[in-house]
């Protein structure tokens, strides 16, 4: 998902780009000027915008013969061209990052991106952080051009890691959710950087995929900080740099000035002033692209200028609705809430930098997200993912809590029935009882029935009449007495049968005793593993205490030894120094040797010379042949004798020229 410089075909017309409409000399670009309102608004725009950059570098700067300079750039972007060189000084392997040049440069650009990697330069030097690319020096070359010293930062892109990620997920089907959710612990430190970068007045405009690097051990760094932008440079404007894209949206003229889609903010696509909540905006891009697989806008590379005018009018469309994006892990609410604030459509709704790295902080870490409104399920459902022991303990009492509670029900309903039955029982019996007599009392009647009727037969002549009564009565006792036996023979089934009940009941009760007892052992055992998950517990919270003191020390000591490598590079600086002064005082002492040298040579040579000088007028001398003295005319005194008050004439100059030279301390060699 990569952007490519685009020309532009609006309404049917082609417009150039803006490197192009630059270059307003050339008579195609002038006619086309004349005609176009929305081009010659989109040209006085960038030159208000583009406002010069210093291009003025100081002396002394390392040329570019410190470095070994490979034959191909390992990559070329929109202003820049990378090289994988090598420190000569210090045999190490660095960045070096040169403008673009060649004939592939539109006219007149070739200057605005030799300022823009000096202002690259110059951001990279305010800013010292774990996860921003470090940078080393600022060379210039002999012909004049600037060129960064950067570190070498070996890794995978995280574009090319995602690519790999969605290959693996397209061949078997299945989500790679957790190597998704281990990128997003390790772009935490990326977070930071922006958080970093901001506090000192700084802003990337192009955080994406393409500019962070992975790490074998899960570090990430933030490169390409081509197109930032320092606040509080009051010369630097914003200049086009990856995008130079005019488009129509309603009607309006939106121009696209620098950075990525579609990673950009509405607010970014429209030349606004430079923002930290630019990069909060792509950084949220990013994270919604690490965790769903793709990007809120579909983006894809389009061949052809009129599918990459429709495409990017259909972004510019998308990003003016400001249509809310789907969730990037439905399933997660808490994650999705972050993402989803980081690239909201309004600036002062956006989370800031610092405020981003708490929020992912705290979901990595199970804490509950400042930002996001939680349910009492879902903070229980958070508690329960972060005690995991002690939640499975609560689980584990409730459930025996209430297998006790339904074993107490149950032991009192079977009391209350075994109390029932014994009632029921009793009752029967006491009927029976109660039938007996009645049948008892039954017999009893009978019988004196019989003998007052064998008294009356005896007695009266009647005696019939009454053994007739008497039979009658005695056969109703005795129709009584059945009843009475059969209900007495119920009672005794129904005493029978609660009888059997209650013994049941009894079975019943010996079972439930046992049922409890094996309760309140179960219960017992629950308190005892919530005993060990509070252990567990304080053991936890134990090992996370020295954790955070660890890290605290870890920090101390990366902050220590940050203090230490901003001490070792001002002492290297400061040895540097010393180093050129000795170098330059070497190179005087080396001049005033050569001209001390120069002289003892000249003065050698002047001193041959009067010498062999000398020898010829000794030579002369000799061969002179013996003259007589000359007769001196008269009124002439001979030499040396002068007439008094008369000096002398001066002497003659001597033939030997006065040495010029230092004096040197050779032994001198007499002619003779």
């Amino acid at each position: 998902m990569q952007t490519d410089p685009t020309d532009m075909a609006v309404s049917g017309e082609r417009h150039p780009s803006l490197a192009e409409l630059r270059n307003s000399s050339h008579p195609q670009v002038s006619e086309h000027l004349a005609r176009c309102a929305m081009c010659r608004s989109v040209v006085g725009a960038d030159e208000a915008l583009d406002a010069p950059i210093p291009l003025e570098l100081p002396k002394g700067l390392v040329t570019e013969n410190a470095f070994r300079w490979p034959a191909d750039p390992i990559a070329r972007g929109g202003m820049a061209q990378i090289f994988a060189g090598e420190d000569r000084r210090l045999t190490r392997t660095v960045i070096l990052k040169a403008p673009r040049e060649g004939e592939e440069l539109p006219e007149g650009m070739a200057e605005m991106f030799q300022r823009r990697v000096t202002a690259e330069a110059r951001i990279l030097a305010k800013l010292q952080h774990p996860s921003i690319v470090t940078i080393y020096e600022l060379g210039r070359s002999s012909a004049g051009w600037p060129f960064c010293v950067l570190e070498r930062v070996d890794g995978v892109a995280l574009r090319d890691r995602l690519d790999e990620i969605a290959e693996a997920e397209a061949e078997d089907g299945t989500p790679r959710t957790r190597e998704r959710l281990e990128l997003l612990s390790s772009l935490v430190s990326i977070a930071e950087a922006l958080a970093y970068a901001h506090e000192r007045r700084i802003v990337h405009r192009d955080c994406t995929p393409n500019n962070i690097l992975l790490g074998k051990r899960g570090e990430a760094t933030l490169i390409d900080w081509g197109i930032a932008r320092d606040l509080d440079a009051p010369a630097v404007a914003a200049d086009p740099a990856l995008v130079d894209a005019p488009a129509v949206a309603q009607g309006r003229g939106v121009t696209i000035s620098a950075g990525t889609p579609p990673y950009l903010p509405l607010e970014q696509t429209r030349g606004q002033k430079a923002d930290p909540s630019f990069d909060v905006y792509s950084f949220g891009i990013t994270l919604y692209e690490v965790i769903a697989g793709r990007t809120p806008f579909d983006w894809q590379v389009v061949q052809g200028p009129d599918a990459r005018t429709r495409q990017l009018a259909a972004f510019l469309g998308w990003l003016k609705a400001g249509s809310p994006a789907a969730p990037a892990m439905p399933r997660d609410p808490e994650l999705s809430g972050i993402i989803a604030r980081a690239m909201a459509p309004a600036p002062a709704q956006r989370f800031t930098a610092d405020e981003l790295v708490r929020a992912l902080k705290q979901y990595l870490t199970g804490d509950l997200v400042f930002s996001h409104r939680y349910s009492v399920p879902g903070r229980l459902a958070r508690w329960a993912r972060r005690h995991r022991g002690a939640a499975v303990a609560l689980v584990s009492l409730a459930l025996f809590a209430i297998g006790g509670a339904l074993v107490w029900a149950q032991l009192s309903r079977r009391a209350q029935q075994e109390a029932e039955l014994r009632a029921i029982a009793a009752a029967a019996r006491a009927d029976a009882s109660e039938k007996g007599r009645e049948a008892d009392q039954a017999s009893r009647e009978a019988e004196a029935a019989e003998q007052l009727a064998e008294q009356a037969q005896r007695q009266s002549k009647n005696a019939d009449a009454m053994r007739r009564d008497a039979e009658a009565k005695r056969r109703s006792a005795e129709a009584k007495r059945k009843e009475f036996e059969q209900s007495a023979l119920r009672a005794k089934d129904d005493a029978d049968d609660a009888y059997k009940r209650y013994t049941e009941a009894q079975k019943d009760k010996y079972e439930a005793d046992r049922g409890r007892a094996i309760a309140v052992t179960e219960r017992d055992a629950a308190r005892a593993t919530e005993q060990a998950a509070l252990r567990d517990r304080d053991t936890a919270r134990t090992a996370q205490l020295a954790a955070e003191k660890e890290r605290d020390a870890a920090r101390t000591a990366r902050e220590l030894s940050d203090k230490d490598r901003d001490a070792a590079r001002a002492t290297a600086a400061g040895a540097e120094k010393d180093r050129d002064a000795a170098r330059a005082a070497q190179a005087a002492a080396e001049k005033e040797r050569d001209a001390a040298v120069a002289g003892r040579s000249s003065a050698e040579k002047e001193r041959d010379d009067a010498r062999k000088k000398l020898a010829e007028l000794e030579q002369r001398v000799r061969e002179r042949p013996h003259e007589p003295p000359a007769r001196e005319p008269p009124g002439r005194e001979p030499p040396g004798r002068e007439p008094p008050g008369r000096e002398p004439p001066p002497a003659p100059p001597s033939p030997l020229p006065a040495p010029t030279g230092p004096v040197t301390s050779g032994p001198v060699t007499s002619p003779n």
